[in-house]
């Protein structure tokens, strides 16, 4: 009986360590998964940050030029009844408006995709002291699960009585579960409406292919909403950035990005804002909350999807 106790004490040792030790292999590794989700949204991470992460003893990290900021994080993440343990932030430098307060930020468990949405600070009516330097996750979101299934919701921004209460996710207009090839399983109705126009937000954006969102998107001479049409584009379409200009603009209906030059599949050139345009990888929002609208009125539910 003895020898069958130590046996076991042993072979639970052995399986604990074996743990420990996978985890520990497993660090080093994570950096690769992000860059793999992340590359879907065109953001790349670069060798160096993965280098510094190392050397942090994969505790934070981060990589300034003169006009962006991406960091990494496993510091002040505690979001109640969520399993998240790394953040890794990207910031636009050179617009004034918003500065390094409005991050686009991605959540990771371990080296898992959690979530892709807008960090911003936290701003109480009440004025209330106590609450200053909270950030809060907001606007249109990506929410994956174990299984890299997709919800897109819009996170609000409302006054609570407690941290704890305005850390946490406070859903409001809808979320639409997404199935495979843009498949619509459900969608479910949030009691809080939302008193903005919840559109995706990207702070700069990489060279690299893109697609066009919208019907008849704005080609212009100049990177601003003055500049000479061009051409209409249809949703769709296929540019090539070749560089953001870092001119930022918000437009009703679009929402704020800065405008980018692109070329065309013929070889023209101009100028989009940046609102127009996603990533091969990107969710299609678009034809996402259209099929949502086709879903609700198959299954007798009302209002419209992605509207306040």
């Amino acid at each position: 009986m003895l020898i069958k106790k130590m046996t076991c004490l042993s072979l639970s040792f052995f399986i604990l360590n074996f743990a420990l030790v996978a985890e520990e292999v497993a660090k080093p590794e994570m950096f690769s998964y992000w860059k793999k989700e992340l590359k879907k949204f065109n953001y790349s991470l670069p060798d160096e940050l993965n280098t510094k992460f190392i050397e942090s003893n994969f505790d934070g990290a981060g990589i300034k030029t003169e006009r962006t900021f991406v960091y990494i994080t496993n510091n002040d993440i505690d979001f109640p009844n969520e399993n998240i343990n790394y953040a890794i932030f990207f910031v636009n430098k050179a617009y004034s408006q918003t500065g390094s307060s409005v991050k686009l930020a991605a959540y990771f468990t371990n080296e898992k995709l959690v979530m892709i949405t807008r960090n911003s600070p936290y701003s109480n009516v009440e004025g209330r002291y106590e609450f200053s330097g909270i950030t809060v996750r907001e606007g249109l979101t990506y929410e994956y699960d174990d299984l890299g299934g997709l919800t897109i919701s819009c996170l609000a921004d409302k006054t609570r009585e407690t941290t704890a209460e305005i850390i946490s996710k406070q859903y409001c207009g809808e979320s639409i579960v997404v199935g495979p090839k843009n498949s619509i399983l459900y969608v479910k109705k949030h009691k809080e409406k939302c008193d903005y126009l919840c559109k995706p937000f990207y702070p700069f954006r990489e060279k690299g292919e893109y697609y066009v969102t919208y019907n008849k998107a704005n080609l212009r001479r100049e990177p601003n909403s003055k500049g000479i049409i061009l051409k209409f584009l249809p949703k769709d379409t296929k540019v090539e950035v070749l560089e953001d200009t870092f001119q930022q603009e918000w437009i009703k209906d679009l929402g704020t990005a800065n405008y980018l030059k692109v070329r065309l599949e013929d070889g023209g050139e101009g100028y989009l804002h940046g609102a127009y345009l996603r990533a091969p990888g990107e969710p299609d929002v678009t034809l996402i909350r259209e099929r949502a609208e086709e879903w609700k009125k198959r299954n007798g539910v009302k209002g419209k999807s992605g509207v306040p």
